[in-house]
């Protein structure tokens, strides 16, 4: 079940990755896949990073829909769909941020680190 919940923040981030990716802003598509593998470290600041990484994603999906937008008003293009699908894209992201608020994950990321006791 846990892995259902970390899952939309895994596809968030490829998301926008392969977005960095296709206008070739490969250090930022790295730094995203990068973050991946912290998810399975079990620490309160994962958890704290991940949201922020989400929730400035999103605002990143905004902006680029609403450049989208303002690019085919000026062209007199039709841009509902770009709204339907970038509009999406920014809620599931900001979904994916929220889902570290339940119970399962705020009790995944609450772990103390472990400290070794002088022998």
């Amino acid at each position: 079940m846990t892995f259902l919940l970390v899952l939309p923040t895994v596809l968030a981030l490829l998301t926008l990755g392969s977005h960095y990716f296709r206008y070739g802003l490969y250090p930022l598509s790295a730094v995203l896949v990068a973050l991946l593998p912290l998810l399975l470290v079990k620490r309160r600041w994962v958890a704290r990073l991940m949201q922020v990484v989400l929730c400035i994603a999103a605002l990143d999906w905004v902006t680029v829909l609403n450049d989208i937008v303002k690019e085919r008003v000026m062209e007199g293009q039709d841009y509902q769909k770009s709204v339907f699908i970038l509009g999406g894209t920014a809620l599931f992201t900001l979904v994916a941020a929220v889902l570290y608020q339940t119970p399962r994950l705020k009790r995944r990321y609450s772990s103390e680190p472990v400290t070794s006791r002088g022998i």
